[in-house]
């Protein structure tokens, strides 16, 4: 169901993490709307709540893995985040202008490793 969603909206399996997957998209727009629609899906088929954590930047490929500060933010974002939550920083919150998406402002939150706090929002569905 996961990776289904993932690919409607352009997106990849990069791996999976226990009871988590890491996403790779190219456009962080549709990292946001494949997310919405998951954590739609998710509660649905009876399995637990999702907690996503979006972020966009350079990353590192190497033997088909990703690294680097963006994919260790967009993993603090998705610790922070509560069930049914996605978050996303502030550069993706005010790039992303899609119809059916809004975003409520958080504010700044510390996290751990980023060396200053950064301005977090929420990612919703319009209704």
């Amino acid at each position: 169901m996961v990776q289904g969603a993932a690919q409607e909206h352009g997106g990849r399996a990069v791996k999976w993490l226990g009871d988590g997957v890491m996403l790779h998209f190219a456009d962080p727009g549709n990292a946001v709307e494949s997310t919405l629609v998951m954590s739609r899906r998710v509660p649905e088929a009876g399995l637990p709540e999702v907690h996503a954590g979006i972020a966009s930047g350079p990353i590192v490929v190497q033997d088909g893995d990703y690294f680097g500060r963006t994919v260790n933010l967009a993993s603090r974002l998705a610790g922070r985040a509560a069930a049914g939550q996605t978050l996303v920083t502030d550069d993706v919150a005010q790039t992303v202008a899609r119809q059916g998406v809004r975003f409520r402002e958080i504010g700044p939150v510390e996290l751990k490793g980023v060396t200053h706090p950064i301005v977090v929002h929420e990612a919703l569905s319009s209704p």
